[in-house]
């Protein structure tokens, strides 16, 4: 890993922190969440997982306003670090643990 990747990593992981604490907050059934990203198709290759204790949680969660308001909040973390995604709803997948 490249310093400039090391650079990026750290900042989507301390700006998804402060995303991953509100939404355990707010959203009845969310656990964590995590992230990939290849830097070689950076920014285009990050890719935000939300973790869910169970697909009725996840459906729940999806048909909220939590869900957009997550959107947004993922959003504009990484982009207060400097990483600016176009489409957010296209890096974020909905999971089970």
């Amino acid at each position: 890993m490249r310093k400039t990747d090391k650079k990026y990593d750290n900042a989507i992981r301390e700006a998804l922190t402060e995303v991953c604490e509100q939404t355990m907050k707010q959203v009845d059934g969310f656990e964590w969440l995590t992230h990939e990203v290849n830097y070689q198709r950076f920014p285009q290759s990050v890719m935000i997982r939300l973790m869910f204790t169970d697909r009725q949680r996840i459906a729940d969660f999806k048909n909220s306003h939590e869900y957009n308001v997550a959107l947004m909040a993922i959003q504009s973390h990484l982009s207060a670090a400097g990483i600016s995604l176009k489409n957010i709803a296209n890096h974020v997948q909905l999971n089970t643990a």
